[in-house]
């Protein structure tokens, strides 16, 4: 058997150990809702009356647009 030499590696690189990035948030967008009532707070079909008569409308995809536009 032959003897190993030991001798200085050709090149050294030293591994650091750093955590992924987290990917951007985008900001949230405002979202419109009508105010609270003087009872409390306002009923889920309120806030989906709006979305619920533009899907069943002909021209959905343009009024979807429209609704969408500013989020």
């Amino acid at each position: 058997m032959m003897p190993l030499t030991v001798g200085m590696p050709a090149s050294i690189r030293i591994r650091k150990n750093t955590p992924p990035t987290a990917p951007a948030v985008p900001e949230m967008p405002e979202i419109k809702l009508p105010p609270r009532g003087t009872t409390g707070p306002v009923h889920i079909s309120k806030l989906l009356e709006p979305l619920q008569q533009i899907i069943r409308h002909p021209d959905r995809n343009r009024l979807l647009a429209e609704f969408f536009k500013d989020a």
